[in-house]
């Protein structure tokens, strides 16, 4: 039974460094080349930094349980690994309902050109990490002297990774899918062929990427779900296999998730593959 919890927990190392690179690929383009500065490649790169920012917790608490045990008899460091865990993780849907904030607004508020300026982006980025932080902030508030977590604080966890983020995502999508639905019969004063044309590009362009955001909060929800309830359903004895396999299950949606993001992402995936290209190209010369 040692032997496979070993196992996993290098897995689990090996797959948490794997992703790293993976949206660190993703993500160092679109911050130091300038044709990739456009608002939903800003979006989805402050996806990739949370999922990055989630990841790094997640090890360091791998980590720390496993291999360097007495330093989480420390209330403090207990505490605040807990702190920052909780809002690393929150980050992650709450930039993805950034991401259906902004397609939202871009459709209903199409003709504002505030909303596809770079200092609104900056405000929702802002406003998700700040909202993060604050919700979270439980954690040292409440459990300051003592590391030992009550059942109520891990259903508050899955009501704010899960179920809250989950609500939200699909009433801001369904009024999304309205608006377009919509759109045609709204628009009065447009010529039938003007009208037509505008409802297919908002199809086209916007109906996209609220799929694509759909699939990644279904990943997201699909990897993290089963834990969270395995946790309140054996709260007491939890088997610590099932944990490190459910733990695996999540870095494979995160995994999934970066995945989806270059699939979506034409022009940088046609960039990388440019680059991949001159790379061998240039080791088969020498």
């Amino acid at each position: 039974m040692l032997e496979v919890a070993n196992i996993l927990i290098l897995i689990q190392i090996g797959i948490f460094i794997f992703f790293i690179i993976l949206a660190l690929i993703y993500s160092i383009p679109i911050l130091l080349i300038r044709r990739f500065h456009n608002i939903n490649n800003i979006f989805t790169a402050n996806l990739c930094f949370a999922t990055i920012c989630c990841s790094i917790c997640w090890l360091l608490n791998l980590i720390l349980v496993y291999f360097y045990p007495n330093l989480l008899s420390y209330i403090k460091i207990c505490v605040a690994l807990n702190y920052l865990r909780t809002t690393c993780t929150l980050q992650v849907p709450l930039a993805i309902i950034q991401i259906s904030v902004n397609r939202f607004c871009s459709v209903v508020y199409h003709t504002k050109f505030f909303f596809k300026t770079k200092q609104w982006a900056m405000i929702c980025i802002s406003t998700q990490w700040i909202l993060g932080i604050s919700i979270s902030s439980i954690w040292p508030i409440i459990f300051h002297s003592t590391c030992e977590v009550p059942i109520w604080i891990e259903v508050y966890g899955f009501l704010l990774t899960v179920i809250i983020p989950s609500l939200s995502f699909t009433i801001i999508n369904i009024m999304t899918f309205k608006y377009v639905h919509s759109s045609t019969n709204r628009v009065r004063s447009l010529s039938v062929v003007s009208r037509n044309n505008r409802h297919r590009h908002i199809k086209r362009r916007d109906l996209h990427l609220l799929r694509h955001m759909i699939v990644m909060f279904c990943i997201f929800v699909g990897g993290w779900s089963p834990i969270f309830v395995y946790s309140l359903i054996v709260f007491t004895t939890p088997n610590v296999i099932i944990i490190q396999i459910l733990m695996i299950l999540i870095q494979i949606s995160a995994i999934l998730g970066v995945m989806n993001l270059f699939f979506y992402n034409h022009e940088l995936r046609k960039y990388l593959f440019e680059k991949i290209l001159f790379v061998m190209k240039c080791f088969v010369i020498r």
